[in-house]
């Protein structure tokens, strides 16, 4: 999953979980956990399998370390980060002592290169140090997976370009182009990569260019104005752009590929593309009035949608989806019923709700269910939880603050280990 999937599904854990409406007397928000001021706070969770980050603050300073395990629980390696994404994390590296740095004697090229920009991979083994370059910096970017980092950058006011790494090397630069609009790379889950951008120095021709996991452009074709937001398909085949006219047409989506502009389709309200059936041209679709959400698959090769349900569960919110080529897998927070022998009063606080964590494994064919697991206790799932599915190789697992779990089709379509 990429990062607008893992914001998503942030966002939708906070619908989950949000409190009720305080009463007269009760504070708005939660009440301190121990009395006095706070001195010292740590918060430590996986962000992916053998990867674990610890974040703590001492008064206004924090810092955040990356810890990379081995099988046998050893710790492999250890370090402070600057910026932390699902599928790289950034060092920031001294060449020379600070008081170099800082004395007045020091030639200021020494001065703007005093740093070197280090970048980490989470899930793959490889680092890289990007090369200092002329012009503004650009928007970086990886696969979750850690196999593919694109580093955008601006040779000069107006031109965009792209430096590629595959597994920590660097495979190709594409560009310069001519920037189009404030667009930037859009990069999806397996590698493949969109960018729009100007055909030539008129201005008056947009372009589609579209890459392949490897980095190398797959095709490049005029496409409409005004437009924003490519989403890439697999194997770079293809990509959606949202039309950018407002109104009627703003979830208007245009399906492309080398032969040009194959279709459109409305998507609403509010659409919102979850991600592609591993190694096809069918995308989930999430579409939303209020708190009411319905998934909807789209196959893109005859732009029709396959099917269109609404969450499932009874009164479900999705914390996150997986995508496998045979089943779509909603982990779900459902509001916990208690039985007779139980009450709310006793587990939690008055007013407050009680949730379980529930899996429904969606058929790609028909929207159908396939199978259904469910917690055998019900807990408070807080706004913290962490909740996204990564694909690494052949292998999906499923990653919460506490927990890395790896989930198998066999498996499920089986209804093994408590699938039902």
């Amino acid at each position: 999953m990429n990062s607008k999937l893992l914001a998503t599904a942030s966002f939708l854990v906070m619908a989950a979980v949000l409190p009720q409406p305080a009463r007269a007397g009760q504070p708005i928000w939660p009440t301190p956990d121990l009395p006095g001021a706070n001195k010292g706070e740590i918060e430590a969770y996986w962000i992916g399998p053998n990867v674990r980050v610890s974040e703590a603050r001492i008064g206004k300073r924090g810092a955040t370390t990356v810890t990379w395990f081995n099988r046998d629980g050893t710790i492999k390696r250890q370090t402070e980060v600057s910026i932390l994404e699902p599928g790289f994390v950034d060092i920031i590296s001294r060449r020379f002592p600070e008081a170099v740095v800082r004395s007045r004697f020091t030639p200021d090229f020494i001065r703007r290169s005093a740093y070197s920009n280090v970048i980490q991979g989470v899930n793959e083994e490889w680092k890289i140090v990007l090369p200092n370059k002329t012009g503004p910096s650009g928007h970086n970017t990886s696969t979750p997976d850690s196999r593919v980092f694109v580093d955008e950058f601006h040779p000069r006011q107006g031109l965009i370009a792209l430096d590629i790494y595959v597994h920590g090397k660097l495979e190709n630069t594409v560009g310069p182009f001519r920037q189009y609009s404030f667009e930037n790379v859009h990069l999806s889950d397996d590698g493949s990569a969109a960018l729009i951008v100007w055909k030539d120095e008129s201005k008056k021709t947009t372009q589609l260019v579209v890459l392949d996991p490897g980095g190398k452009i797959s095709f490049r074709v005029d496409c409409d104005h005004p437009v924003h937001s490519p989403i890439a398909a697999p194997g770079g085949a293809g990509a959606l752009l949202l039309a950018n006219q407002g109104g009627t047409n703003q979830n208007t989506f245009l399906w492309y590929t080398r032969d040009g502009k194959l279709s459109t389709l409305e998507v609403s309200p509010n659409p919102y593309c979850m991600g592609w059936i591993p190694e096809t041209r069918k995308s989930l679709f999430t579409t939303s009035l209020g708190y009411d959400h319905r998934y909807r698959l789209i196959d893109w090769d005859t732009g029709k949608s396959l099917w269109d349900i609404p969450c499932p569960g009874d009164h479900g919110h999705a914390l996150a989806i997986g995508l496998t080529p045979r089943l779509v897998i909603f982990a779900v927070g459902e509001l916990y019923k208690p039985g007779p022998w139980r009450g709310t009063q006793l587990v939690v606080r008055e007013g407050e709700k009680e949730w379980i964590r529930a899996f429904y494994a969606i058929s790609v064919k028909d929207g159908s269910l396939v199978a259904r697991w469910q917690a055998p206790y019900p807990r408070r799932l807080s706004t913290d939880d962490r909740e996204s599915f990564l694909w690494l190789g052949d292998r999906l697992f499923f990653i919460t603050s506490d927990e890395v779990v790896e989930f198998s089709e066999e498996e499920i379509i089986s209804k093994k280990n408590g699938w039902k």
